[in-house]
C-alpha cells in the first residue's frame, strides 16, 4: 500500500464493496427465474437523479442520513449527511429527503427525481398531513419544497438500488459532525458509484 495510512473502517468498507462487486458479476450466470434483480435506477431520465436515506443505530439509537446527487449517466454532482443524535429511522428519512430537495434546489436543479427505500415516507409524503402527526413540520416543509418552481418526482426505490445512499447515511450516522455538504465522494464509495454507473444488477 505505498506506506499510505488508512483507517479500518475504510479499509474494511473498500474491501466488502469489491467483494461484493465481484460476487455479483459471478451471481448473473446462475439466475433463477423467481430472483429479483435491482440495479440503480437513472429512469433513462435527461433529469438530476437524488438518493436519499436514513440511518439509526440500535432504532431508536444514533441516528443519520446522507444522500446523493448524479446525473443520469452516474456522475457525481454533490452528496451531503449528518449526525442527528439519538432518534429513529423514520425521523431521519424524512430529514434526508429535506435536506436532498434544498440542496438540489441550491443547485438550481429544475428536473429532479428523488428515490427512498422507505415506503412508509414516501406514503406520508404523498397523502394529507395529519398536523398531529410528531413530524408534521418537516413533513409540511417537505411539501412546500414541491411546490416550487421545478419538476420533482418522488418515488421508491429498493434498497439495494440505494447503496450509495446507504453509505452516506450510514457515514452520517458514525460521524459527530453536524450536516455536511460532500463535494467528493468519500473513501469507500468508488465501487459503488461504478456499480451503479455501469448498471450493475443485485439480487433482492
Amino acid at each position: 500500500m505505498e506506506n499510505e495510512v488508512t483507517s479500518y473502517f475504510t479499509l474494511r468498507t473498500n474491501t466488502e464493496n469489491l467483494a461484493q462487486l465481484l460476487r455479483m458479476c459471478f451471481l448473473k450466470r446462475n439466475i433463477s427465474p423467481t430472483t429479483t434483480m435491482v440495479c440503480w435506477n437513472a429512469h433513462g431520465s435527461i433529469g438530476i437523479i437524488l438518493n436519499v436515506d436514513g440511518s439509526s443505530i440500535g432504532n431508536p439509537g444514533i441516528s443519520g442520513f446522507g444522500g446523493l446527487i448524479r446525473n443520469s449517466d452516474g456522475a457525481w454532482v454533490h452528496g451531503f449527511a449528518e449526525n442527528i443524535g439519538f432518534s429513529n429511522i423514520f425521523h431521519a428519512e424524512l430529514l434526508a429527503v429535506y435536506h436532498g430537495l434544498v440542496l438540489a434546489w441550491e443547485l438550481n436543479i429544475k428536473d429532479l427525481w428523488c428515490y427512498s427505500d422507505s415506503k412508509t415516507a414516501i406514503k406520508l409524503l404523498s397523502d394529507h398531513v395529519n398536523e398531529w402527526h410528531q413530524y408534521a413540520a418537516i413533513i409540511y416543509n417537505i411539501k412546500d419544497l414541491f411546490t416550487r418552481n421545478w419538476r420533482v418526482r418522488l418515488m421508491h426505490t429498493l434498497r439495494k438500488g440505494n447503496t450509495c445512499a446507504d453509505f452516506l447515511a450510514k457515514f452520517g450516522a458514525r460521524n459527530p459532525e453536524v450536516y455536511t455538504p460532500i463535494a467528493v465522494p468519500p473513501d469507500g464509495m468508488n465501487l459503488l458509484l461504478l456499480a451503479d454507473a455501469s448498471g450493475t444488477l443485485f439480487s433482492r
